[in-house]
């Protein structure tokens, strides 16, 4: 079978050039996310963390003088 070369030049032209995707990012920020939502759980349904302490301190004078003074 021969092929113009008017036929070859048309069907170069139609077909367009991607980069290859790279996964790597969209792999890392899963993998980020993952361990930054499973810290986060562990924190809030840890039964010691006394989250009734935590409460009290960020509202304590000095907690809220500091985020005052640094918001200045």
């Amino acid at each position: 079978m021969a092929h113009s070369s008017k036929t070859n030049a048309n069907a170069a032209q139609s077909e367009r050039i991607l980069p290859v995707k790279k996964p790597g990012p969209i792999v890392a920020g899963v993998i980020v996310a993952i361990v930054t939502l499973s810290l986060i759980y562990g924190i809030v349904t840890n039964p010691r963390f006394e989250w009734d302490v935590v409460g009290v301190y960020l509202i304590s004078n000095n907690v809220l003088a500091g985020i005052g003074w640094t918001l200045l």
